[in-house]
């Protein structure tokens, strides 16, 4: 989690720099695609890789490639050869990295967690990340001013070979299993496997409908309640906010809750949220629609990610959590390609209550859906 605060940090700074440089809508969506791709790309690889070699060393190698770009960015800052393809290639190489490190992470988690304790060991995880969400904007914001971009891939540096450091006294459990690995055997297994399959179908399904409240609550705010810089800040703040407290509920209700329940109430919530919040009448009210929202977020990741890894073998975990880290990468990017048009053809109001009604109806027929899953 050290490693992400300062690898966040980093990406706000290059994504600031190019948006004060160029001020372009195409360069961002240049970035944003370096961003993506390769992650999408090298996640099944990787996953593969996981299964079939060391989990640990894969950890520790995405660590020191960011490392190295984050030095080659303050080299390249010093010389004044920092070109908008510079940054595209770094934004491309920290994806990669990412796309190598994910599918480790999220299979090394329960074999590391104790029995009984993966639901709570990915609540901590959520609780984490979900503060992570909320201090490396207000950190890069507060760096930006006065180190610039060079002091904040130092910190991104320093966070990383600190990351490899303590991992190095890590032990980490490798897969026993003496099948040949493959991304295709991943494939063939997770359609194989029923259970497997219904569960990334709900969830990819899910992120597709949730999209307006992942990323068009900007666009809500300022049409319904005013274009203020406050009024975006303040919908951030009560996202980010209710994420914390959610993870450290999710933390507190783990093992208490059955998992199908809690995932198909926990989407219900977001559903019913999503729509009043397109029939909110005023700001304070939707603020607190949002909050909650971002409290049963981490609840959701939590206990499905942990219901996932507890159907997957050691041995198949790489690929299960890669597929799995594909559909949360690009769901709601894929939602996005039909709620963001419509939100240009109809009000935005009627589109977060259609996305709200449909979230609705996909966690009532999920519980029957993953009843055996």
């Amino acid at each position: 989690m050290l490693s992400l605060l300062g690898s966040s940090i980093a990406q706000f700074g290059i994504i600031w720099t190019l948006t004060l440089r160029y001020s372009s809508g195409s360069v961002l969506f240049l970035a944003s695609a370096a961003a993506f791709i390769p992650q999408l790309i090298l996640m099944l690889p990787a996953g593969a890789a996981a299964d079939r070699r060391s989990r640990k060393a894969a950890m520790m190698l995405s660590d020191v490639i960011s490392a190295f770009l984050a030095i080659a960015v303050i080299a390249a800052c010093r010389r004044g050869s920092d070109s908008l393809l510079f940054y595209l290639a770094i934004l491309a190489a920290r994806s990669a990295a990412a796309g190598i490190q994910t599918p480790a992470a999220d299979s090394a988690v329960p074999l590391l967690a104790p029995e009984g304790a993966l639901e709570k060991a990915n609540s901590i995880r959520g609780l984490m990340s979900a503060l992570i969400s909320f201090l490396s904007p207000v950190a890069a914001g507060l760096l930006m001013p006065y180190a610039g971009l060079s002091g904040m891939m130092a910190i991104d540096a320093v966070t990383a070979a600190a990351a490899v450091s303590a991992l190095a006294f890590i032990a980490v459990p490798e897969s026993d299993s003496t099948e040949r690995v493959t991304v295709a055997g991943g494939f063939r297994f997770i359609f194989t496997e029923k259970r497997i399959l219904r569960l990334l179908a709900f969830h990819g399904i899910a992120l597709m409908l949730i999209s307006p409240g992942a990323s068009l609550t900007p666009l809500l705010v300022s049409r319904v309640f005013g274009d203020s810089p406050s009024f975006l800040s303040a919908s951030e703040a009560s996202y980010s906010l209710g994420m914390v407290a959610g993870g450290a509920a999710a933390a507190a209700l783990s093992g208490r809750v059955e998992r199908r329940t809690m995932i198909a109430a926990a989407l219900s919530v977001y559903g019913i949220m999503l729509a009043a919040m397109g029939l909110a009448p005023s700001f304070p009210l939707y603020l607190v629609m949002n909050a909650a929202i971002g409290l049963i977020a981490p609840g959701y990741t939590a206990f499905l990610m942990s219901a996932l890894q507890e159907m997957t073998p050691p041995g198949m975990m790489g690929r299960v959590m890669a597929a799995a880290g594909i559909i949360s990468v690009s769901g709601v990017p894929i939602g996005l390609a039909v709620s963001a048009p419509l939100s240009d053809a109809f009000p935005v109001e009627a589109v977060f209550i259609a996305a709200g009604v449909l979230t609705l109806l996909h966690a009532a027929g999920g519980r029957l859906w993953l009843r055996s899953s």
